[in-house]
């Protein structure tokens, strides 16, 4: 029975988070203006918190590697575990944050005008299960820290304080780069590790292994289309729009 507690504690997480959405989020709306501004209160604590998390685990994973000889040679980084140095509680308060990220889907409840997108729904219910699953490869425990951690510290601290126009797609960009990196570094690992015990997990774990490709290339696909719709396609409405707007301004003067 106890073989099987880790399977209960990841699969229940993806059960937990939509009992939390479909029933406790609802229920605990805010209604009056107080409860509304100390809503807004908590996001803005909530999304600069993670942005400073975030950017802890970007930057010291980073400088842990560099320091330590590992981050320019691909195949330490591959196989040297974290097991007895910084990263491994690192790792831990990393994947446990995957929890703590489910308020963002409370506060679009609680102040959003609509609800949340599939994407932001499949993303947060999984994320938890799918870094119990890449902690146990080094290559991906510590691009999840780094290039996760980035992408992450880039984009709380954008929800926190807004950033220019401009720059909001390289968050999508940098997303869609660093889901395609680590899912290629996954795949690999094993392989390149030939004489670590990991090695023989796609053989003796195949289901364990593969769960994570029914999670990675759905954010993917996902992260894709929303960047074509947003940026692309609906910069392309917009400037028709306010082409529209300008021809009928034109217009008007004219008459």
């Amino acid at each position: 029975m106890v073989r099987y507690v880790p399977t209960f504690i990841m699969v229940g997480s993806f059960f937990l988070y939509f009992v939390l959405y479909k029933v406790v989020f609802p229920m605990t709306r805010p209604k009056t203006t107080a409860e509304i501004e100390r809503t807004l209160r908590m996001r803005d604590a909530h999304n600069f918190s993670l942005f400073v998390y975030s950017a802890i685990c970007c930057i010291g994973c980073t400088a842990y590697l560099l320091l330590d000889g590992q981050l320019f040679d691909w195949h330490r980084l591959l196989c040297t575990p974290v097991e007895g140095t910084l990263l491994r509680p690192l790792s831990v308060t990393f994947t446990l944050s995957k929890i703590w990220e489910w308020w963002d889907t409370a506060f679009i409840v609680w102040l959003g005008s609509r609800p949340p997108q599939f994407l932001h729904l499949y993303h947060h219910a999984t994320t938890f299960w799918l870094f119990c699953f890449v902690m146990n490869l080094p290559g991906p425990e510590k691009f999840g820290m780094m290039l996760n951690g980035g992408v992450h510290m880039l984009m709380y601290s954008h929800y926190w304080r807004p950033w220019p126009k401009a720059l909001i797609p390289a968050i999508t960009i940098l997303q869609i780069a660093q889901l395609a990196f680590v899912t290629y570094a996954y795949t690999v690992n094993p392989r390149e590790c030939p004489d670590a015990l990991f090695n023989a997990g796609p053989q003796e774990y195949v289901l364990e292994f593969i769960t994570a490709y029914g999670m990675v290339p759905v954010f993917l696909a996902f992260f894709i289309k929303f960047f074509v719709k947003r940026f692309i396609l609906g910069s392309k409405r917009s400037q028709r729009s306010n082409k529209k707007k300008n021809i009928g301004a034109i217009k008007a003067k004219e008459s």
